[in-house]
């Protein structure tokens, strides 16, 4: 898994988006040559919306807890696909931590205990993914808790 960077021309504008990719091998449709095709586990968004250097956390984070799927030659893309089905549950709640208005990176310690708190944050999620939207709690609520998470 990588930080994948799409660049997109809206108009006069340019915007960058960020997300989590990984490369499968696989054929396209209408009988296309097998070749490296991207797929988009989760989007983190616009790139000045994103703590880049934290997302790049996360995405090691992410790729780290998701959950493993044996494949067989030719079923990467069933595969990865899952990954993403998993991981997409818990997409605001990633967005949310590598928003750039949450600032977390400057409450975790640095590495490698930084990558530690991220994978226990995400392998809980991942556990029990909140189907309660992310939006109504505040930066306070969500700053208390991971200190709560950290004394523990």
């Amino acid at each position: 898994m990588y930080l994948r960077r799409n660049k997109v021309r809206c108009g006069e504008t340019r915007r960058t988006y960020l997300s989590i990719a990984h490369n499968v091998w696989w054929r396209g449709e209408n009988g296309k040559k097998a070749q490296s095709r991207p797929i988009v586990i989760s989007s983190f968004g616009v790139e000045d919306k994103v703590d880049v250097e934290l997302a790049r956390d996360l995405v090691a984070a992410v790729e780290r807890c998701s959950p493993k799927f044996n494949a067989r030659r030719g079923e990467g893309k069933a595969a990865t696909m899952r990954v993403a089905q998993e991981v997409r549950k818990i997409e605001p709640f990633l967005k949310m931590l590598a928003s750039r208005k949450l600032g977390l990176r400057e409450h975790l310690p640095p590495h490698p205990e930084r990558g530690v708190i991220l994978d226990a944050l995400i392998r809980d999620k991942l556990a029990d993914p909140d189907p309660q939207p992310v939006k109504g709690i505040g930066v306070e609520a969500i700053l208390s808790s991971l200190k709560a998470h950290l004394s523990a």
